[in-house]
């Protein structure tokens, strides 16, 4: 007669994932600015880590208008979400360049903390 021997599988305790966090550079009219700020802030995950005034030089809209843009802390919230915040206060906006948080560092040229 034959025996087998069984092992109960019980999985390793997983450790906590660390968040991730995202960078989203975002250009607005500066008359939609407060509106876009008001409504980025509402969406869970999402803080504004600078707004800056854009000279009219560097306007690259259709009406050469003022331009603000927003740099975006995105902590769990998807781009998605954010992205329909921004169209559903203005028509003219304009997403830039979604980097990781480390990335934003380097670019800054600062160090990535880790």
């Amino acid at each position: 007669m034959a025996y087998a021997a069984y092992k109960e599988f019980t999985p390793a305790a997983t450790a906590p994932r660390r968040p991730v966090f995202q960078v989203l550079d975002v250009t607005v009219p500066l008359a939609d600015a407060h509106a876009v700020r008001r409504a980025v802030l509402a969406c869970d995950g999402v803080d504004i880590l600078r707004c800056e005034p854009l000279p009219r030089s560097a306007a690259t809209c259709a009406s050469a208008a003022p331009r603000a843009r927003l740099t975006l802390h995105l902590d769990g919230c998807s781009f998605e979400a954010v992205a329909h915040c921004v169209l559903a206060c203005t028509s003219d906006g304009e997403f830039g360049r979604l980097a990781s948080w480390r990335e934003h560092l380097r670019h800054l040229g600062l160090p990535s903390g880790s």
